[in-house]
């Protein structure tokens, strides 16, 4: 029942963006930095670094919902991310967006920016993300139930061999 929520949650989205995108005419928002495949390399190395967390969000409603099947995921910084980031949450460092402000389209599109690392929340809403090289990441938490919810976003810095905890609230 859950997954098939999930799935009808996923589709609901999908033709929400889809919509908006028609109604409006809206061209998508062109990036002007190009996507680094080379630079974001060693995103996909391991190390001992670990990133845990807690994600809930808040809905335009007052609704806080956290919990089991939310998903998680964890990016490499590159300019690219950055500008596109940026223009989402409207800051390179942290931000969040609500599901009824719409989703905006981007070109280009590259493959490699969706090569994420996922986790989903368990019943408390925390997340892990283990054996992680050090670098500058991008997480982004997905927050979506009953045609309602939205994203969060926070930049992380991680060091060798460290571990840091995040809290993704958007209140």
């Amino acid at each position: 029942m859950v997954m098939r929520n999930r799935f009808f949650l996923a589709t609901l989205l999908i033709i929400s963006c889809a919509q908006k995108q028609e109604a409006g005419k809206e061209d998508p928002i062109k990036i002007a930095t190009p996507y680094d495949y080379e630079g974001v390399q060693w995103f996909k190395g391991k190390g001992n670094g670990n990133i845990r967390g807690r994600a809930q969000f808040r809905s335009k409603h007052g609704d806080i919902r956290f919990g089991k099947g939310f998903r998680i995921e964890l990016m490499p910084y590159c300019h690219y991310t950055e500008e596109r980031l940026s223009i989402i949450y409207g800051d390179e460092k942290a931000g969040y967006v609500f599901l009824e402000e719409g989703i905006p389209q981007f070109t280009p599109d590259p493959e490699g920016y969706h090569d994420t690392k996922k986790a989903i929340c368990n019943a408390y809403g925390e997340f892990e993300f283990k054996d992680l090289p050090s670098g500058d990441y991008y997480l982004v938490a997905f927050m979506l139930w009953d045609g309602t919810g939205g994203g969060i976003m926070r930049k992380v810095t991680l060091s060798e061999g460290e571990s840091k905890f995040i809290a993704m609230l958007n209140y």
